[in-house]
């Protein structure tokens, strides 16, 4: 990570937050290199979630001129987050149809994948929990003892210390892939899920 001109640098719970770089967060670099700071490229890319969309059939669902729609695919396209449709038929050559370019795990997979998912969560949760003692006999002999700050204070923390070494173990015997560097030199993994039924589409 690079420190600031004093050498000192803090390193913040998400490096999205953030313009150091240092954390593995593997989606960090969206944000970190504006790629969906905008609505309407949320709004495009919930919208071709869905079904593969024309920039017409865009423009109407959304609401916006062609213009814009085109502008917002330009730059989706140009950040690697949208990518052409090779599923869908054309009606004329000049049609393109864009899908996410990154996958979307529909409501019934998330269903598929959820008891093996809660089982891990509980089986992580309970080795944590099992660790706070002698977690707290450490940070009694550390400053932040001195300074009076409660092992509450520290608690997310220091399991996000866990999660960050569970994932860099992960990526070091191959069983998670690191993030990749796209074609403007972002580097980010992402993925998103589909919202429950009962969210407003």
């Amino acid at each position: 990570m690079k420190s600031h001109k004093n050498g000192y640098a803090l390193q913040f719970p998400c490096e999205c937050v953030s313009i150091q770089r240092g954390y593995s967060d593997p989606w960090a670099g969206v944000t970190q290199n504006k790629l969906l700071m905008d609505g309407t490229k949320e709004r495009v890319l919930n919208a071709v979630a869905r079904k593969p969309k024309t920039i017409a059939l865009l423009a109407k669902e959304l609401g916006l001129s062609q213009p814009t729609i085109h502008s917002h695919v330009n730059n989706l396209l140009t950040s690697e987050l949208l990518c052409e449709s090779v599923v869908r038929q054309k009606k004329y050559p000049a049609e393109n149809y864009y899908e996410p370019n990154f996958p979307v795990i529909k409501a019934a997979d998330r269903t598929a994948f959820e008891p093996i998912c809660q089982a891990l969560s509980k089986r992580l949760a309970d080795l944590f929990e099992s660790q706070q003692t002698p977690l707290k006999r450490v940070m009694e002999k550390t400053g932040l003892a001195d300074q009076e700050w409660e092992f509450s204070d520290l608690t997310q923390y220091l399991y996000a210390c866990v999660q960050r070494g569970a994932r860099t173990l992960l990526e070091e015997r191959g069983v998670l892939p690191l993030r990749e560097k796209h074609k403007n030199e972002a580097e980010w993994l992402f993925w998103a899920e589909e919202a429950n039924s009962t969210a407003t589409r």
